[in-house]
């Protein structure tokens, strides 16, 4: 009895999950999955017919609990006892010769013609594989399926390719997406995909190294790896954070809800209706770059919603304008979400520009609306224009000589109706990483149709200015060909046609942003004092969100001195301010996607220190992505080489982020006397900061100059090291490969 009860709790201690395979009912759900099972099969005396099996299991391999957490998820574990004692044995069907026995279920279930019942075979091998765990976990993920994943190479792993399929697939699916540095998927996301096959997610895995990953990663604003995400369009998706990517049940967690066949029927399980819980809310509708219409519903509203209805204007916003996502609150649940828009009905949460004509959220619309077809044009209508009408000639070439000094690709739109199409606003802020200009030409003259070759009886036609020749190294001398949208070939001007023929377009010709010097110098003359107090503005409470919130990734300057010092050009707030501004503007000319700031790092105490910056570590320099809560803090001299360079390493994943958790939000601003208390002596005067710095350049300087050495002997070795390969190919030493840094899937 001490013997059972010590084993119970050692399976209870190791989180358990063995399933008692007790009847022919159950080996029949084990032949239907598609999941991969391994059993453990016992033949036990007719004295233990008593005791439970799971402990039997245990008292025989006791490495298996260990061996089934490690693969929780992606295979599952079972135990039959096949003895005839054994009350409902379902016998020695497999023909077993000698016990214990391990059989493996790996093969898809399929249909017996005479029975019409889902069947599959089974792999048996000896019960020694439970003593040597290291081979049988390598046996059991390499019997994970593969048929599930698609994984994309080649033409289809371009940005044309992707959103071609994205577009098809989408149709009746949400496609999950997994975006890795390993070159095949992994078993977890194999085996997520098997449990969830025939259920309307279609799963598909793409390797960074593909020739068009890095266009997909950031049209998708991936900025790390692993990525994983769920797509209804290539602008309506939803990401994972890469620390919840972990495990096989916070996987099935995020993929659940996408599921349309084979789960319970709850309408928070559709791929159409989403439902919002209070922090859903805050990172996926107000931080997102997408118009939101949101229906705040009751229990009675909720027990009434159809799909259908959902779907039928889903889809309708998306062909119409593409950039319209619908989300669903319930009060009954989030009551405090749904009481601070004012309770039940149906809202618009708009997207609005900046004077710096950036995207931004707007306010919420006023009007409370009493269904979401209701909703749906105002919706629309809210849509920010970055387009430009073109009224004469004079305006066509100005718009073509503009695009042509931006680096940007021309699109011309000719239509007949007075109001610029919201579906070519959305096209504009669909296509963030690409620079496009659009105009829209209304009732053009025949003339100018003509010189565009449109049909002059066209009411609506859309065509690109592409460079012809592949050497742009002059842009402003490139003659622009014209590539025409097909309407007989395309499809009519839907949101997703016109999307899909600009990313083509993109795809195929020589982009003029393409030939961006990344070493070109910036002129910082043109750099006045208002202009770099755009560029780097002043982080405060109030602007928090603004300045450093949803997608942005956060360059924050930590500096010690008051605001009022920065007036003062020999202050030394002023000089870190200025290097800070001068590394702004070369990386917006390099079209790095980081966005500055600075804040004052001894009144932010708390904030400051979140991002491991404490009072002797200013000035700094740390990076920030408020989204997927990861930080990453500069360690060394605060000049603009250095701080350059930090931020190139940051984006090219040299330098590692780490999660931040929690940020403490900005508290009120110091006064004067309460940042010159700290930053003054005991003394009364201003502590001398000029030993430290030369101290610390002359450290850094040592070790630029070790490194240099460093890296020069390595090269030295290296080269030696190559030259003895070539001479003895035939005396080759095996050597352990370093395994590199896995991805977390």
């Amino acid at each position: 009895m001490l013997l059972r009860t010590l084993i119970t709790a050692l399976c209870l201690s190791s989180v358990c999950a063995l399933e008692s395979i007790t009847s022919t009912d159950d080996l029949a759900a084990v032949e239907r999955s598609s999941k991969v099972h391994a059993l453990l099969v016992l033949g036990t005396e007719e004295k233990a017919q008593d005791m439970d099996l799971q402990d039997l299991a245990i008292a025989a391999y006791p490495a298996l609990p260990d061996i089934e957490k490690q693969l929780e998820g992606l295979v599952t574990f079972g135990v039959v006892d096949i003895s005839p004692h054994r009350k409902g044995s379902i016998g020695n069907k497999w023909q077993l010769t000698k016990l214990p026995a391990l059989v493996v279920y790996k093969d898809l279930p399929q249909e017996n013609p005479y029975t019409g019942k889902m069947y599959r075979d089974a792999a048996t091998f000896d019960g020694a594989m439970f003593e040597d765990p290291r081979k049988l976990k390598r046996m059991l993920k390499q019997a994970i399926p593969t048929q599930f994943v698609k994984e994309i190479t080649g033409e289809e792993a371009s940005f044309e390719g992707f959103a071609k399929f994205v577009k098809e697939t989408t149709e009746d699916k949400t496609v999950a997406l997994l975006i890795s540095k390993q070159k095949h998927a992994s078993p977890l996301y194999r085996a997520i995909a098997a449990e969830f096959s025939g259920k309307g997610v279609s799963f598909v895995f793409l390797n960074k190294e593909e020739p068009g990953a890095q266009q997909i990663m950031d049209a998708l604003k991936v900025e790390e790896l692993p990525a994983m995400m769920a797509l209804r369009s290539l602008t309506e998706y939803v990401v994972l954070k890469a620390e919840n990517t972990k495990t096989y049940q916070e996987l099935k967690g995020f993929v659940e809800p996408f599921a349309t066949e084979g789960v319970k029927a709850d309408k928070k399980n559709s791929s159409f209706i989403r439902f919002f819980s209070g922090q859903e809310f805050d990172d996926l509708v107000l931080r997102s770059d997408v118009v939101w219409i949101v229906e705040f519903m009751d229990a009675e509203r909720e027990q009434a919603l159809t799909e259908q209805e959902w779907k039928r204007t889903l889809t309708d916003a998306h062909r119409k304008a593409g950039v319209v996502a619908l989300g669903a609150v319930s009060c009954e649940k989030e009551a405090e979400l749904c009481e601070r828009y004012g309770g039940t009905g149906v809202r618009v949460f708009p997207l609005a520009l900046t004077d710096e004509k950036e995207l931004t959220r707007g306010e919420v619309l006023s009007q409370t609306f009493a269904t979401i077809d209701e909703a749906k044009e105002p919706a629309i209508t809210t849509i920010p224009d970055l387009t430009v009408e073109i009224e004469s000639k004079a305006d066509l070439n100005a718009f073509i000589s503009t695009a042509r000094r931006s680096r940007a690709l021309p699109i011309l739109m000719f239509s007949s109706k007075k109001h610029t199409p919201p579906m070519m606003k959305a096209l504009v802020l669909s296509v963030p990483t690409q620079k496009v200009m659009l105009a829209v030409i209304h009732d053009a003259d025949p003339d100018i149709k003509k010189q565009f070759m449109v049909k002059e009886s066209a009411s609506t036609s859309l065509v690109c200015l592409v460079p012809t020749q592949q050497n742009l190294e002059d842009p402003s001398s490139a003659p622009f060909g014209v590539v025409a949208y097909q309407k007989k070939t395309m499809g009519s001007y839907t949101y997703p046609n016109v999307m899909q023929f600009i990313l083509q377009v993109l795809a195929q010709y020589p982009h003029p942003q393409d030939v961006k010097s990344e070493n070109e110098e910036v002129d910082f003359s043109s750099l006045d004092e208002a202009s770099a107090q755009s560029l780097v503005p002043y982080l405060t409470k109030k602007n928090m969100d603004d300045v450093c919130g949803g997608n942005k990734i956060c360059a924050i300057g930590f500096f010690e001195d008051h605001l009022d010092t920065l007036s003062d050009p020999e202050s030394r707030l002023a000089k870190w301010w200025t290097t800070f501004a001068r590394v702004a503007a070369q990386s917006k000319q390099n079209r790095e996607p980081f966005h500055f700031m600075w804040v004052n790092g001894k009144c932010q105490k708390d904030f400051a220190e979140a991002f491991g910056v404490g009072l002797f570590q200013m000035p700094t320099l740390a990076v920030y992505s408020p989204a997927k809560q990861r930080y990453a803090t500069n360690v060394g001299l605060f000049d603009e080489e250095n701080a350059s360079a930090f931020l190139k390493s940051v984006l090219s994943g040299s330098i590692g982020t780490a999660p931040i958790g929690d940020v403490p939000s900005l508290g009120e601003e110091c006064s004067f006397d309460e940042i010159q208390e700290v930053a003054v002596g005991a003394d009364g005067t201003d502590e001398d900061d000029e030993d430290l710095n030369d101290m610390l350049s002359e450290i850094l300087s040592d070790e630029k100059q070790q490194r240099a050495e460093l890296e020069k002997e390595l090269k030295s070795e290296q080269k030696q090291s190559k030259k003895g390969k070539k001479k003895h190919k035939s005396k080759k030493k095996k050597t352990k490969k370093k395994k590199a840094a896995r991805d977390e899937l």
